[in-house]
């Protein structure tokens, strides 16, 4: 008779179930530092960012800045420097909301360590290339830009930055609240069945649920990242809490409707109040 995963099964002092959870863990938390460390200390590629500050003197963390650089470069090696440095961003945001998700995936399998080694591997290889592909949608938007008479992101938020923030506002809330949102996020949240998947079946699964995620988190990361600047650490981390919150069971729905709530409110009172913002498009000259 042949030997399957019992998620009850003892392995010495160490349930066999709490191991894999723990060191699933482990991995994703490692990875995620090591992708926070590679943007904070920019060792990602950054497209013209030298030609940016020396010679226009808008800061990486402005908006649209990234692609103002790509573009200006214009080469195919900056245009996938850039998808790199996109992908390597994402990763480093997505990974504390996948946590759960991954660590019910490879408790859920019913096999060995290896094989739930490939097939966890499988999983978040491809999803990380999801998130990876996802770089051409900001360089889209800003070659749309372009197009309508703007210096790219970076000219239609400085000429009309109000505008562009509360729409960009108002529009998340919108989006919070679709009921296709919500469908997605609960399917998202759920518990994991068990099952066997090998390295490729995995690499399927995990091709899907990126698509998933990138649609749940769709105007985060591209009605208002882009408009307040990929590199503004601040509304990174704001913007990984949200989405990582909005994955704990039993409250994704809540988290939503409340961010739809609260973007709704904040776009409306962007574009009749016309607050400072606290955007920045230009270098200080300050010593």
């Amino acid at each position: 008779m042949s030997l399957q995963y019992d998620p009850d099964q003892q392995d010495g002092l160490f349930d066999l179930d709490h191991t894999r959870g723990t060191a699933v863990i482990l991995v994703m938390l490692a990875l995620d530092a090591v992708y926070w460390i590679w943007t904070y200390n920019g060792e990602v590629p950054m497209p013209g960012m030298m030609w940016l500050m020396n010679e226009r003197g808008i800061p990486m963390a402005a908006p649209g800045a990234m692609e103002l650089g790509t573009f200006h470069v214009g080469t195919l090696d900056a245009y996938l420097g850039y998808v790199v440095m996109w992908g390597v961003m994402m990763w480093a945001m997505m990974m504390p909301a996948m946590t759960r998700f991954v660590r019910d995936y490879a408790n859920s399998h019913r096999g060995s360590s290896l094989s739930v080694t490939g097939s966890v591997g499988g999983f978040l290889a491809s999803y990380q290339l999801v998130w990876l592909l996802t770089g051409v949608i900001p360089l889209g938007m800003h070659l749309g830009f372009t197009l309508a008479g703007f210096e790219g992101i970076y000219g239609a938020v400085k000429s009309h930055p109000h505008a562009f923030v509360g729409t960009a506002l108002i529009l998340t809330g919108l989006y919070q609240s679709l009921w296709f949102k919500n469908g997605l996020l609960r399917d998202c949240c759920a518990n994991v069945n068990p099952h066997s998947n090998d390295f490729f079946d995995s690499f399927g699964r995990g091709l899907r649920h990126g698509t998933k995620c990138v649609f749940i988190t769709f105007p985060f990361f591209f009605f208002l990242m882009p408009i307040f600047g990929e590199m503004n650490f601040f509304w990174m981390v704001g913007l990984t809490t949200v989405v990582t919150v909005e994955r704990l069971p039993f409250w994704g729905n809540e988290v939503a409707t409340a961010t739809s709530l609260i973007s709704l409110a904040a776009g409306v009172y962007v574009l009749v109040m016309q607050p400072s913002l606290g955007l920045s498009f230009a270098m200080s000259m300050g010593m």
